[in-house]
């Protein structure tokens, strides 16, 4: 059953030339399945194209020991009134609640000691309620061009704190903002942090049952999808527009939708005739992408449950670096998984190192924390998205000097064929799941010339 869907506005988005008759999309993340979905809804012939054997993008679900795991997103943050989480429903797809914090444990790996609840308690405040509350504030002290680091650093100044809880209020805050912004502090603007628009619910929100790969299966049925076809190339002419992949092979359609990565369009991997516009290309530059790693490990039985540990933060040795948050998918009602999210300025523990370094830098930690002996785990999944050719990162942020009006000119279309769609193409929910599928109705709205579109499985 298809249901209508808007991108939060009822205004029809311009721009377009010609009939739009057939409509070629250039990667199958769930921002490019989205307009191809509305479009087939509609009855426009679209062919998606992605470089890849599989599809999802930064939406991939493992199969890790019989269980799945999403190595890119995993929640639908703030899920009441969340698209996604309209969209889950609509297809028949399951959600479970994935907050952590209730059986949240901490461990300092500097003192070799534990944090007690009280204290864990008291951290989340500095980090999930004082900094933001400070930040107004912050920003008028500051000025434009501070940092987010600048910000932290003053605001931790006004907090008391000292010692071993002032590092590891500062280590606090760098996860949680490099992992909802990924990338470092001092890259990121304090004028343009958490700007964006909010839902209601729970921030953490809700895990897909079966993981995103079953949104992303939904959106895809039925539609023409070609796998392992990388597109270099992209010719705009008065008619229509040309297509050419990395082995020669040429498609032809009356528009074009580009949703790579941030990180590919910086890349300049894919060709663009006539040439993006400066000031397309300068937006480009001056926006950040960055780091966001998991290692995943599946263990015969939950050992940490022998000693009341289940979801954890681990305050690592070095100062400057963000503390580690490891989830527990045995208390999700999943199987016997530990998940440990790295954070962009830690990310080089895992990055540019074979999974064994990377599974042993993690497990030794997780040892110290748990205090029992971390038994080899039965399967490993370690991302790489950084070095990944197809995403080059994570996701998108606003670095200082930049600004949300980068995010949003990155959405508009240019030459009347060329159209943008993918979370950095849009500043009211950059970096998450249903951003990026937001701007992928705001492109199929745009090819309709509608207020709506519908969305639901094809086949």
């Amino acid at each position: 059953m298809a249901i209508d869907f808007d991108d939060g506005h009822s205004e029809i988005p311009g721009g377009i030339d010609g009939p739009v008759e057939r409509v070629l999309v250039i990667g199958a993340g769930i921002a490019g399945l989205t307009v191809a979905n509305a479009l087939m809804h509609a009855g426009v012939e679209c062919v998606v194209l992605e470089a890849r054997s599989r599809i999802g993008g930064r939406l991939h679900t493992v199969d890790l020991d019989g269980a799945p795991v999403d190595l890119g997103g995993s929640w639908v943050h703030e899920p009441v009134g969340n698209p996604m989480s309209r969209f889950l429903d609509s297809v028949g797809i399951g959600t479970r609640p994935g907050n952590p914090l209730a059986t949240l444990s901490a461990f300092d790996c500097a003192t070799g000691l534990p944090i007690s609840h009280e204290e864990i308690g008291l951290t989340l405040d500095v980090e999930l309620e004082g900094f933001e509350g400070a930040i107004d504030e912050l920003r008028e002290r500051l000025g434009p061009t501070a940092s987010v680091a600048d910000g932290i650093e003053a605001y931790l100044e006004t907090t008391g704190l000292d010692g071993d809880r002032l590092r590891r209020g500062r280590q606090g805050l760098l996860a949680m903002i490099e992992g909802d912004a990924a990338g470092a502090a001092d890259d990121m603007s304090l004028q343009w942090l958490w700007t964006q628009e909010s839902y209601d619910g729970d921030f953490f929100g809700d895990l897909p049952d079966g993981g995103y790969v079953t949104a992303i299966d939904a959106m895809a049925a039925g539609l023409d999808i070609r796998r392992a076809w990388p597109a270099v190339s992209i010719e705009i002419a008065d008619e229509g527009v040309v297509v050419s992949s990395a082995s020669g092979e040429t498609l032809t359609g009356s528009h074009v939708v580009v949703t790579v990565p941030l990180g590919v369009l910086k890349s300049g991997a894919l060709d663009v005739s006539p040439a993006l516009p400066p000031e397309r290309t300068e937006a480009i530059d001056r926006l950040g992408f960055g780091r966001y790693e998991k290692v995943a490990m599946a263990f015969a039985e939950p050992f940490w449950r022998e000693v009341g540990w289940s979801h954890g933060v681990l305050f690592p040795t070095k100062a400057s670096e963000p503390a580690m948050w490891v989830f527990d998918h045995d208390a999700f009602r999943g199987n016997p998984i530990l998940e440990c999210h790295v954070f962009h300025s830690a990310a080089h523990h895992t990055t540019g190192r074979s999974g064994a370094d990377a599974v042993g830098w993690v497990t030794g930690m997780l040892s110290d924390a748990i205090g029992l002996p971390c038994p080899e785990p039965v399967a490993v999944a370690v991302t790489g998205w950084v070095d990944d050719p197809f995403a080059l990162g994570a996701y998108a942020h606003v670095p200082p000097g930049a600004s949300n009006s980068d995010l949003d000119l990155l959405g508009d279309p240019l030459a009347g064929r060329l159209l943008f769609a993918g979370e950095h193409t849009q500043s009211a929910r950059v970096g998450y799941a249903d951003g990026a599928m937001r701007s992928g109705v705001r492109e199929a709205k745009r090819l309709l010339g509608t207020a709506t579109v519908e969305l639901g499985r094809l086949a």
